[in-house]
C-alpha cells in the first residue's frame, strides 16, 4: 500500500480552501495542504511535510485549473507569500473568508450556519494600495541596504520595493527612508555586519490629512539618524514624525519600551467622523482606513443605543470605539493595557471635548472584573481582542455578569468560534458580519452581536 512521505508525488482533486489560503485535497482521507492551490482544481503535488494527522506538499502542476484562478499582479507574490489568495478571483476570496468562518463554526461550536446569521463579507471596492502602515526589517545586500520581508515560514529575505497592498505613499516614504540611510552609509544589523544598528523601519500614513510617521527601530542610538531623520523631512513633506526605539533582536514585540523623538512631533493626527484622533508610532490603529469606517458602521449599528446606556469597550486601543459610542451612551469605559494607546485615547477625548468616557490603562482580565466588581454594571460590552482571543477570566466575567449585550469583533475565526462555544450556552448569536480588512490575504475580520438569553 502507497504510504505518504516527505519526497511522495500525489495528484489531489482539491475539495476545499483552508484557513491559511491554501487548498485542501484527501489522499486515503489523509488531509493534505497545499499552498496555491484552488478550490475544484485538480493537481499535482509533492509532499514536503508528512504527519499522522496530515500533510503539507508543494503545488507542481495545475491539470485542471480553477476558473476563478487569475494572474497576480504583484512580481514578488511568488517569492513573498504574503498575499495568500491574490491568484484567486476576489469574489471569491470574500465567499472563502465567509467559508473559513464556517470552518471555524462546525469545528468548535454547534451555531447553525444559516445566511441570516452568517452574512455575506463586506468587500472592497479597490483592494490593491490600501494598508496605511508596514513594518519592514532591514538587510544589508550586495547591492546595499535593503527593505523587504522575510518569506513566510522561513528565514529567506525577499528584497522589496514595493508591496501591493501597502498605499503607494507608504511604499514612496519607505523608499525614501531607504536612499537617506544610504547616502548616509547606515546598516542593517545582521550576519553580514553586526556592527549594523537598523532592524526594522514603521512607516504610517494617514491619506485624510496626508501625514505620515517614520520609526527607525534599532539596536542602540546612533547621532546619524538625527542627520537621515533632517534630511527625510527635507525630502518628503508628508513626514510630521521621525522617531526611533531601540530594542533587542531577541524580542519579538516590534518596538522596545520606549519611542524617542527625533524631528517635528511625537505623533500624527487622524480625521475620522468628524474627530480629530491622535496617533502614536507604537498606538494600536486600523490598517486598513477605508474599512475601518465600514467596521465602525457596523459596531454602531450593531450597538443600536439610545443614551442611556453604560458601555465597557474591552481592548480599546487609542478609543476611537469609546469616543463613537460615547456621544450615543450615558457613560463608556476603555479598557487596554497598551501606555501609548491609552495616553492617545485620554487626549483624544480632550481635544474632541467628550466628557462622558473613561479609559484605563489595564490588561482586560484584571480590569474587567474589577470595573464591575466595583459596581459598574454595563448594558453593552464591546470586545477586539488579540488574535489569541479572550482570556478565560474574561469569559467567566461576561458569563457571571449577564451582561445584556455583547459585540465581539475578531481577528481571528478560530479563536472567535472556540470563545463562542461557551458563550453560546447563555448567549444567541444574532448575526456575525465578515469584513475584508485585509484583501488578497487570509486574514479574517468579522463582528459577532451577542444577545443574553431569557
Amino acid at each position: 500500500m502507497f504510504t505518504i512521505e516527505v519526497g511522495s508525488k500525489v495528484k489531489l482533486e482539491i475539495r476545499k480552501q483552508g484557513i491559511n489560503g491554501e487548498g485542501i485535497g484527501y489522499y486515503n482521507k489523509l488531509a493534505i495542504f497545499v499552498p496555491g492551490a484552488i478550490l475544484k482544481e485538480e493537481v499535482n503535488c509533492e509532499i514536503t511535510e508528512a504527519n499522522k494527522t496530515y500533510a503539507v506538499a508543494k503545488l507542481d502542476e495545475i491539470v485542471r485549473p480553477s476558473t476563478k484562478r487569475i494572474l497576480p499582479p504583484c512580481r514578488f507574490f511568488e517569492q513573498c507569500g504574503g498575499c495568500q489568495m491574490q491568484h484567486i478571483e476576489y469574489k471569491e476570496q470574500l465567499k472563502i473568508k465567509r467559508s473559513i468562518i464556517i470552518q471555524a463554526l462546525s469545528r468548535y461550536t454547534d451555531i447553525h450556519t444559516s445566511n441570516r446569521i452568517l452574512k455575506k463579507t463586506l468587500g472592497m471596492k479597490e483592494t490593491f494600495w490600501y494598508r496605511n502602515k508596514s513594518q519592514m526589517p532591514f538587510k544589508n545586500t550586495n547591492f546595499g541596504l535593503a527593505l523587504g520581508l522575510y518569506a513566510t515560514q522561513t528565514n529567506h529575505f525577499v528584497y522589496i520595493d514595493e508591496c501591493m497592498t501597502q498605499s503607494k505613499k507608504v511604499n514612496e516614504i519607505n523608499q525614501d527612508a531607504l536612499s537617506v540611510l544610504r547616502k548616509h552609509k547606515m546598516m542593517a544589523n545582521d550576519s553580514m555586519n553586526p556592527e549594523g544598528v537598523l532592524l526594522n523601519l514603521v512607516t504610517r500614513h494617514l491619506e485624510t490629512t496626508d501625514t505620515a510617521s517614520v520609526t527607525f527601530v534599532v539596536t542602540k542610538y546612533d547621532p546619524t539618524l538625527g542627520v537621515v531623520a533632517k534630511d527625510l523631512i527635507k525630502k518628503n513633506p508628508s513626514i510630521d514624525s521621525i522617531t526611533y526605539s531601540v530594542n533587542q533582536k531577541s524580542n519579538p514585540m516590534m518596538f522596545g519600551k520606549t519611542v524617542k523623538l527625533l524631528q517635528k512631533k511625537a505623533f500624527i493626527q487622524d480625521e475620522f467622523k468628524q474627530m480629530q484622533i491622535k496617533i502614536s508610532p507604537d498606538a494600536f490603529h486600523q490598517l486598513n482606513s477605508k474599512q475601518m469606517i465600514i467596521l465602525y458602521d457596523e459596531i454602531e449599528k450593531a450597538a443600536g443605543l439610545t443614551g442611556k446606556e453604560i458601555v465597557i469597550d474591552a481592548y480599546s486601543g487609542i478609543g476611537i470605539t469609546s469616543l463613537l459610542l460615547a456621544s450615543k451612551a450615558k457613560k463608556v469605559y476603555g479598557i487596554d493595557y497598551s501606555e501609548a494607546s491609552i495616553s492617545d485615547a485620554a487626549q483624544n477625548a480632550i481635544q474632541n471635548k467628550i466628557n462622558n468616557v473613561q479609559f484605563i490603562e489595564d490588561h482586560v482580565e484584571g480590569a474587567l472584573p474589577k470595573l464591575i466588581a466595583s459596581g459598574v454594571v454595563p448594558d453593552l460590552l464591546v470586545l477586539d481582542p488579540p488574535r489569541a482571543g479572550l482570556h478565560e477570566t474574561v469569559i467567566k466575567q461576561i458569563m457571571s455578569s449577564k451582561i445584556k449585550k455583547v459585540i465581539y469583533v475578531s481577528c481571528n475565526p478560530s479563536t472567535l468560534a472556540k470563545n463562542l462555544s461557551i458563550l453560546s450556552k447563555q448567549y444567541n448569536v444574532e448575526y456575525i458580519q465578515p469584513i475584508d480588512m485585509f484583501p488578497h490575504t487570509a486574514s479574517v475580520e468579522s463582528l459577532t452581536l451577542l444577545t443574553l438569553k431569557p
